[in-house]
């Protein structure tokens, strides 16, 4: 058994087959309820749904002290690591951007389209299949494997009633949290989801969290400090509180970067490029789903109609046909069993 770095977990080499296997301390479960239901919770989620970027469930099972869940293993590790590294993050393309948060939106409209809503949706949760930058210093988009990403960490995870959807446990990271979440009221996952997938998407063109008291710093995130501190939060809480967010004025560092690939597959020999991916077209989908009222915010499904979603290295938007398919691979008797058993 090896842990996986940077996972909560262990991975093992069993009959030529890598899983990855998270424990849990049944010491732990049996002193904390909301522990052990968090882990209930994500074993029965992960058991009866299917989709290509959604993590898969295997198999789980308990020792003496220990209860296990056995998941594939994927090699890329988190997002957030790969944001956090100044020379892979320095060859970040638009179209790249474009592709893994064209399947993320893909993975999480087909979970709300089965009224699932996942509640902690972070760079933390979104695990790459691989390292696109080890199969090449700047990846073809055709090269690299489809799906690219997949969605984790199923803990807080529920199934709703879409006819009484509004939940009230307030849960998840404070960083990607919703005004209303933050505010203590009321709220539907399928609208906090959104609000953070547009958190997600404006960390992937900036390397800060958009109500991070230091955001609109100039490189705030570069050289390794992507992570943000305990002292702002209470400035943090009242930004995501009021929905006040800005771009930082130069968003992306200049790098030395020879003979790079542009966007449009041709050399830029230039040695040291200005690499901005806060374009306005990625603005306007961050500016969709960042609205306050819940009510105006995008419903992610939506985002398929923006102009930027279908440029350059974007997904095939979701067929009703195709997508109705994969749903019937969720087990809806299981499924409406799982929603009268929650707790809100």
């Amino acid at each position: 058994m090896l842990h996986v770095p940077g996972g909560g977990g262990v991975e093992e080499r069993k009959e030529g087959r890598l899983v990855a296997v998270k424990c849990l301390d049944r010491a732990m479960c049996d002193a904390n309820d909301r522990t052990r239901i968090s882990f209930v919770r994500e074993v029965e989620v992960l058991r009866h749904v299917c989709h290509p970027s959604i993590v898969s469930y295997l198999h789980s099972f308990t020792t003496v002290t220990h209860h296990c869940l056995v998941l594939e293993y994927l090699a890329g590790g988190e997002l957030f690591s790969l944001l956090d590294n100044d020379d892979k993050y320095r060859r970040m393309t638009e179209p790249l951007v474009r592709r893994m948060f064209g399947e993320l939106v893909r993975a999480v409209g087909w979970m709300h389209g089965v009224a699932l809503v996942h509640r902690d949706i972070k760079l933390e949760n979104i695990l790459l299949t691989c390292d696109p930058f080890l199969i090449s210093s700047y990846p073809s988009l055709d090269d690299l494997p489809t799906p690219l990403l997949k969605l984790s960490d199923f803990g807080l995870s529920r199934f709703i009633d879409p006819a009484k959807p509004l939940l009230q446990t307030r849960c998840g990271s404070e960083s990607y949290a919703a005004p209303e979440i933050v505010m203590g009221q009321k709220y539907d996952g399928r609208q906090t989801d959104a609000w953070a997938c547009g958190v997600v998407l404006y960390a992937l063109a900036t390397r800060v969290l958009p109500f991070d008291p230091n955001a609109t710093d100039a490189h705030a995130g570069t050289g390794g400090s992507f992570r943000g501190g305990r002292e702002g939060r209470k400035a943090l809480l009242f930004r995501i509180a009021k929905g006040d967010y800005s771009w930082p004025k130069d968003p992306r560092p200049s790098f030395p970067v020879p003979d790079m690939l542009t966007p449009h597959g041709t050399i830029d020999s230039d040695p040291v490029r200005s690499l901005n991916l806060a374009t306005p077209g990625l603005k306007h989908v961050v500016a969709r789903l960042l609205v306050r009222d819940p009510a105006k915010r995008a419903k992610v499904i939506e985002l398929w109609d923006d102009e930027w979603m279908q440029g350059p290295g974007a997904p095939a938007p979701p067929h009703r046909d195709a997508d109705s398919k994969r749903a019937e691979l969720v087990d809806g008797d299981s499924i409406g069993e799982i929603a009268r058993n929650e707790v809100v």
